[in-house]
């Protein structure tokens, strides 16, 4: 039974991997997208954003891949259970500060511009699913771990 539940644990975590690793892809493409378009602008066209908000979104590429990568070693190496459960407590309370940092904190001395607009039709769709997901998936992976702790005492 207990195996059965860190079985369950790695398969949430191994999902969450897989979800970092498309959004941070997704926003590697986005990028490369919003720099192009900075780089030779079409004919009668302004962006409404700069360089410096493109580097907002590549760090939230870095923090997608650096979570997914994180997630990696500790599935992939034995690790306790404490360990994990330590861990993606960690990375799930760091993902909530950045989405909360890049997608709501707003101050009149500091605004992260929002170019997270349509730079093509999956814009909104891959955000409203995936980031949300990142999260649900962290909880579950949370709550797995405290069902794995708990069987470990019994």
């Amino acid at each position: 039974m207990e195996n059965e539940k860190l079985n369950s644990l790695k398969k949430t975590m191994r999902i969450n991997i897989i979800l970092y690793i498309i959004y941070g892809l997704f926003l590697m493409i986005e990028t490369f997208d919003f720099l192009e378009m900075l780089h030779s602008k079409p004919a009668d066209y302004s962006p409404t954003y700069s360089l410096v908000n493109v580097i907002f979104y590549q760090m939230e590429m870095f923090i997608c891949f650096l979570c997914a990568f994180t997630l990696i070693i500790l599935v992939s190496t034995k690790q306790s259970v404490k360990m994990l459960l330590f861990i993606s407590l960690s990375l799930f309370i760091f993902r909530i500060g950045t989405v909360y940092y890049l997608y709501f904190y707003e101050t009149e001395e500091r605004w992260v511009p929002f170019i997270y607009k349509r730079a093509n039709d999956f814009s909104m769709l891959f955000r409203r699913t995936l980031v949300p997901g990142q999260l649900i998936v962290g909880v579950i992976s949370f709550w797995y771990s405290i069902k794995v702790l708990r069987a470990d005492k019994k």
